[in-house]
């Protein structure tokens, strides 16, 4: 209901509704191993992983350098015929514009948004997504301990993936005034498909629900905290990149993403905050892992790669006092001044 979809399927995490959304695409449209899936050369490796477990071809579009999201001019230089499905992702809690991909030539590509780190964000334009995927890992803003969930508006993409998730169970409909007999109760033990153990338990449901009516203000404090960091660090935009925020389009502030502005200072800089309690990420480099080495060459995505040399993130969680914002401020500060 929050994302205006009829239908929402749970799953033990957001990796795992991935696979499920893409697996139910490849079976029901008849996809074939080695098509191709186009995925920015930003993300995290499950992205990647889900589309190699089901013997599909991860092919890569470099990133937008300030919004870090997928930079759609690409796609038509790497779309090709074996192309079946564009997985737009929403990165670091920004939704990406995917105004493009409303006009985009090719109706018979489907879409599944990756949207494991921007739940109940929305833009303001048409989408024709197939799929939308979310997270609700213990570092997101709905938290589950481990969880995931997909929405769709078609009712055969939602029964698919529920079978899935439940090692491919026959959900097939029963015959109007049937009852209990033994041939229903044999049906439970029925699978049509090979599929996962991928259910969510009872308990991570209810602490999901217990959330959902904190997640709006769990979401405007991130808002403001982006807000606070962004203004106290406004001193230092010569040497960093602050995040962007896009007009008409939300922000829920997954994380509070930074990219040096000048080379070999940002491993220093990670250092230093961590020596003083301050945690640190890098901005989910993709293409210089080394599982992927014989898969992707990183110079291939220039964009990708200063951001893979220089970003990294901080955090901006709700529970972050104005005084622990403060604190995070001045490291910044005592850093650049060589303190």
């Amino acid at each position: 209901e929050l994302h205006g979809c009829k239908y929402g399927i749970l799953s033990n995490s957001g990796t795992s509704s991935l696979l499920v959304a893409l697996q139910t695409l490849k079976e029901l449209h008849g996809w074939q191993d080695g098509d191709e899936v186009i995925i920015p050369a930003l993300t995290f490796v499950a992205t990647v992983n889900v589309i190699l477990q089901l013997r599909l071809k991860p092919v890569l579009a470099d990133v937008e350098p300030d919004s870090y999201g997928t930079d759609y001019s690409k796609i038509e230089t790497i779309f090709n015929k074996k192309t079946r499905c564009i997985i737009p992702v929403h990165i670091f809690g920004q939704r990406c514009d995917i105004a493009y991909l409303d006009s985009f030539p090719y109706w018979d590509v489907k879409i599944i948004e990756d949207s494991c780190e921007a739940v109940l964000i929305k833009n303001y334009k048409k989408s024709i997504t197939s799929i939308a995927c979310f997270s609700t890992y213990i570092a997101h803003h709905l938290v589950t301990g481990v969880g995931g969930l997909s929405i769709t508006n078609n009712p055969d993409y939602a029964q698919h993936m529920r079978s899935l998730i439940n090692h491919g169970i026959d959900l097939s409909e029963l015959p109007a005034g049937s009852t209990y007999e033994p041939t229903w109760l044999a049906r439970k033990f029925c699978f049509t498909r090979v599929g996962h153990s991928f259910r969510l338990t009872e308990m991570e449901a209810a602490l999901g629900l217990a959330q959902l009516d904190d997640l709006s203000a769990i979401i405007c404090k991130r808002q403001q905290n982006a807000a606070y960091l962004t203004e106290g660090l406004k001193p230092f935009e010569d040497r960093l990149q602050l995040p962007a925020a896009w007009p008409n389009i939300e922000h829920s502030w997954m994380m509070y993403s930074l990219v040096c502005r000048q080379k070999g200072i940002r491993d220093n800089l990670c250092r230093y905050l961590e020596q003083n309690g301050i945690g640190t990420r890098l901005m989910l480099p993709l293409t210089n892992q080394p599982v992927y080495r014989e898969l992707f060459n990183e110079d291939d995505y220039p964009v990708a790669k200063w951001i893979n040399q220089n970003g990294f993130y901080i955090g901006c969680h709700q529970h972050l006092t104005e005084d622990d914002l403060d604190f995070v401020i001045e490291k910044f500060r005592e850093f650049f001044n060589g303190r």
